[in-house]
């Protein structure tokens, strides 16, 4: 009998290996010949499964957008309990107590669930920075084919795709921290505005979600280019920063 290829795996395995490639040499040393090397197979098999050069390029990013689409739809729909990760927890350990704990030792089932609330939301925006090695790899891949969609046009719509995709997520999570806070509460009203979020985006959303954004692009490509343990615990305190002063 002839062997039943799975088609879709097999570009999936095609384009992780352009990532890798990706990863360590840019996006120029993916060529079909090292992609076939690196995964192991033919070049006439990745010919099969990409006719050209662009098609494969096109592919291994949208896989990117995919993914991470994925990941994001997972996290809006998890468990709203904190889930600590290591930059998450060493920054944890040297952040300030929440401004209920400290002003009010009793702590109310609303409180309790408003703490939980902002610490999912910050769990889920450091999922998104490159803190670890698998994601600094996706991060860097991401970094060449975003560079490659500014003068190529076939790679641009996938480009702006993602980013309509973070915009919104940020969109969510400002939603999500806003809500967390009664407006009929005016001490909570208060206490937000004295925090350090940015007097012109107090009260915007649309602003706030700007803010946020801008945030995580920066802080992206600055991991990419400081990767230091030092530096991954000062970008999760920035992110735990800026939630913090929503709660």
């Amino acid at each position: 009998m002839p062997k039943i290829i799975d088609e879709r795996a097999r570009r999936e395995t095609i384009a992780e290996a352009v990532w890798a490639i990706t990863s360590r040499e840019g996006l120029d040393g993916a060529t079909v010949r090292a992609v076939a090397a690196e995964c192991g197979l033919s070049t006439g098999a990745i010919q099969h499964s990409f006719p050209s050069q662009a098609a494969l390029q096109q592919f291994a990013m949208e896989l990117i957008v995919e993914r991470v689409t994925e990941r994001l739809t997972e996290m809006g729909t998890a468990d709203p309990r904190p889930v600590p990760c290591a930059e998450n927890a060493t920054a944890s350990n040297n952040a300030p107590a929440p401004a209920f704990d400290r002003e009010h030792p009793e702590v109310t089932p609303a409180a309790e669930a408003h703490a939980a609330l902002n610490e999912t939301v910050t769990t889920m925006l450091l999922q998104l920075l490159p803190l670890d090695e698998e994601r600094e790899t996706e991060t860097r891949v991401w970094a060449a084919f975003s560079t490659a969609a500014l003068t190529d046009p076939d790679l641009a719509p996938y480009a702006r795709k993602m980013d309509t995709l973070l915009a919104t997520f940020c969109r969510r999570c400002v939603k999500s921290l806003l809500s967390g806070t009664s407006d009929d509460d005016p001490a909570a009203s208060d206490t937000r505005s004295a925090k350090s979020t940015p007097a012109s985006c107090a009260s915007d959303p649309a602003a706030l979600t700007a803010h946020l954004h801008a945030l995580l692009d920066g802080l992206t490509l600055h991991l990419l280019m400081n990767p230091a343990a030092a530096h991954r615990r000062q970008a999760a305190a920035l992110i735990r920063s800026f939630v913090t002063a929503l709660a």
